[in-house]
């Protein structure tokens, strides 16, 4: 009894306390730690056909809900013999891969290396010899139908394999695929992310890093001539080798000639004698080596777009004769491109106007509440003082639209692919807001009073008594009107952000400041036009009243904010971001009761240690992933639309249907806005009936490179994306900002 008083004694004790509180967090973060789940790649049952082996492999043991699975169709041709490349070249047959897959599973298109040039008896072909992996994603669903699982919990991935073998002699071969994989919970079976197996790696790294260009254009005449903008190019060590992934455009027997022109990469090949009709669009493969190392392939593959005539320039791609176009031929759905490239100076007029609609986005309504006691505040001040707080917002804004603007180059260049609010297809991220705005609404209901910097955040919530020569405030809502903006894309920014991203990174991050310009021009209007300023109302003891009332949108944004962390992660980990913010508002209670006393040194420690605690939770609630298979995910598919694929819209345009895409995320509020005012609406759906319109709909709420590559068709970055189809027409691209009568009029 004794040794347990002492031992009490000495865990009371400041000096034990702290030390018990770090041991403590080591434990919390020791709890918040799961184990790895060793894998190794799961090779389905090889079929050997003449002169070849094939099977499907898994990159993963096991299949986890709402994630992507990465298999590889796995080709081993008996030594001599090859294979063929997506453009087999003047013979021969491309491998195809028909899936069979469960209920809701998708899979994306086949990945196809670098080819070789296969030169046989005056033909020239394209194709692989020795063992090749073309590796495909498979995308599952977080709702699995019972159906789908074997009674050893086990999923089937299942697929028909076609190819063509030659040597001497070409022997055609199929074969029935299977690999059977276990479903796996990533929270009871305690999986984390794995490492990329070796197999996998070596085979992606023979895959062309596709890249998005908005300066890269070809056109036919005597012969094909493909010109592309060197800064939209990584640095060569020499001229590369061309490979053209379209069939039957160019003469495969006379090899390209590649020259520089001024800033540009210009590629000539002779016209394939049979060819009528050009594609829209024209795959180019550019592939280099090493000087040291032969076999070390760098390669990378980009889109030109048809025009009539190329004309070389100093800077960019010209089209002096506007095509007049009918449908395209080709294996993608014709995009309407007839309007002429725009130049800089429109790009930067675009981005400002973009900027300014956007401040009457519903996204950013939470912060337009910081706005308004802000600006009305800002009356008090003498223009001087008004025109620094005008200038610090500014500033915010622009250097935020900087900062998001060179991360998503940097991560584009990289080869990543993503577009406008790419960091809210981040759990993480997403946790990050949630407590930012739930502290700031708290702030705003008088709880608490923080410190200078964070509590006039809207220049002055709460502390009448700073000076008005602190424009910290100012700055810090001009950072958070751009982080609560990047949900929503205003119309004309889609133009600008398609032309920035295809720029180089100066003009790229020239037009994304013009963006965010246009959203703090209100605030710089005010701040420089005394008569704006004068026209304010005067301010008074209402604003208490008002700035409490505020901080109710600021909550409803903190409950959406929840409900799109819960389309990503789960119904779990929402659970723990409410504990969290439990315990932020204890944290922030404790240490406001302690704000004005010298000898609080332990409750504050107590207080930023709970905070720990619930950032820590955030982190760990961030990393949960969806495992809720038995709901049913409605934001996928709605029951009036089907889920977007490229096999099943280009298999609509085949069949002479008509088709509306729309691309769309759980975080673009005005995507949402839109589906319900208009996409949703019994008129609108009346006359897709009535015109047995094909309802397309991509969900781009996480990322989807398959979503990615088709708003890069149209130069986007960003949703919302609406696209029309008509029968045996261009496509059209229908405005940012929907109403039942533009929808009804695109359509007839």
């Amino acid at each position: 009894m004794l040794q347990a008083l002492l031992t009490v004694k000495v865990l009371l004790s400041p000096q034990r306390s702290l030390i018990a509180a770090f041991v403590i967090f080591c434990m919390m973060l020791s709890i918040a730690s799961k184990p790895v789940l060793a894998s190794s790649p799961v090779f389905g049952e090889q079929k050997a056909a003449a002169h070849i082996k094939v099977g499907l492999v898994s990159e993963q043991g096991y299949l986890v809900a709402g994630e992507t699975a990465q298999l590889a169709l796995r080709l081993l041709p008996d030594e001599g013999w090859h294979t063929y490349w997506r453009n087999p070249g003047d013979t021969g047959l491309p491998t195809r891969v028909i899936w069979q897959l469960p209920e809701q599973f998708r899979a994306g298109n086949l990945e196809w290396p670098v080819p070789e040039r296969i030169d046989y008896q005056g033909a020239v072909n394209f194709g692989y010899h020795g063992e090749t992996w073309l590796p495909v994603s498979i995308s599952v669903p977080a709702s699995i139908s019972s159906g789908a699982i074997n009674s050893q919990g086990e999923i089937a991935l299942s697929a028909t394999a076609k190819w063509l073998i030659c040597k001497d002699v070409c022997i055609p071969g199929k074969a029935e695929l299977t690999v059977v994989l276990p479903l796996r919970d990533r929270k009871l079976d305690n999986i984390q992310e794995t490492t990329s197996h070796p197999l996998f790696e070596e085979a992606r790294s023979k895959i062309p890093r596709l890249i998005y260009t908005n300066n890269a254009a070809y056109a036919v005449g005597e012969q094909v001539d493909i010109a592309v903008a060197l800064n939209e190019l990584p640095a060569f060590e020499r001229l590369p080798q061309v490979f053209i992934g379209s069939a039957g455009i160019v003469d495969n027997f006379d090899k390209p000639t590649i020259k520089i022109i001024n800033d540009q990469l210009h590629i000539s090949a002779k016209k394939d004698y049979y060819l009528e009709e050009a594609p829209e669009l024209l795959s180019v493969l550019l592939v280099t080596a090493a000087a040291e190392e032969q076999d070390q392939v760098k390669a990378i593959e980009f889109t030109a777009r048809k025009k009539a005539v190329l004309a070389v320039t100093n800077s960019s791609l010209i089209e002096d004769v506007k095509e007049t176009t009918a449908a395209s031929s080709s294996d993608s759905p014709s995009v309407d491109t007839s309007a002429a490239p725009i130049s800089i100076l429109y790009a930067l007029l675009l981005a400002v106007a973009g900027g300014l609609v956007l401040n009457a986005m519903p996204c950013v309504f939470p912060v337009l509440s910081l706005k308004i006691v802000s600006l009305v505040e800002s009356g008090n001040h003498n223009s001087t003082e008004r025109r620094r707080h005008g200038i610090a917002y500014t500033a915010g804004v622009i250097l935020s639209f900087l900062l998001i603007a060179g991360l998503l180059i940097a991560l584009r260049f990289a080869g990543e692919q993503i577009g406008w609010g790419f960091q809210l297809q981040s759990p993480w991220f997403i946790a990050f807001l949630v407590y930012l705005l739930f502290v700031l609404g708290l702030s705003l209901s008088g709880f608490i009073e923080l410190g200078s910097s964070l509590q006039n955040l809207g220049a002055g919530l709460g502390n009448k008594e700073r000076s008005s020569s602190d424009w910290r405030g100012s700055f810090f809502t001009g950072v958070l009107a751009t982080v609560v903006a990047t949900p929503c894309t205003a119309p004309f920014m889609g133009t600008a952000m398609g032309f920035a991203l295809g720029q180089s990174a100066v003009v790229a991050l020239l037009i994304f400041a013009a963006m965010g310009l246009g959203l703090a021009l209100p605030f710089l209007l005010i701040a420089f036009i005394p008569f704006l300023a004068n026209a304010l109302p005067k301010p008074g003891n209402w604003m208490v009243r008002l700035k409490e009332f505020l901080a109710f949108p600021i909550y409803l944004t903190v409950i959406w904010l929840l409900w799109v962390f819960s389309r990503q992660t789960g119904g779990d980990a929402v659970a723990l971001m409410l504990v969290g913010l439990v315990l932020v508002a204890l944290a922030l209670w404790i240490w406001r009761q302690t704000q004005f006393r010298d000898d609080a040194f332990m409750s504050r420690a107590v207080a930023a240690f709970i905070l720990v605690a619930a950032i820590i939770l955030a982190l760990y609630a961030a990393s949960v992933e969806r495992n809720d298979i038995v709901l049913t995910d409605t934001a996928t598919v709605e029951s009036d639309a089907q889920e977007y694929t490229p096999e099943r819209l280009q298999q609509a345009l085949d069949n002479g249907e008509a088709v509306f895409v729309n691309m769309t995320a759980d975080w673009c509020i005005t995507c949402k806005v839109n589906e319900r005012i208009a996409l949703g609406t019994n008129k609108v759906k009346n006359a897709f009936a009535a015109q047995s319109i094909t309802y397309l709909k991509g969900d781009w709420t996480n990322s989807d490179p398959v979503i990615t590559e088709y708003l890069a068709t149209f130069s986007r970055n960003g949703v919302p994306l609406y696209v029309y189809y008509a029968p045996g027409k261009t496509a059209v691209v229908l405005p940012q900002i929907l109403t039942p009568s533009i929808v009804i009029d695109a359509i007839r």
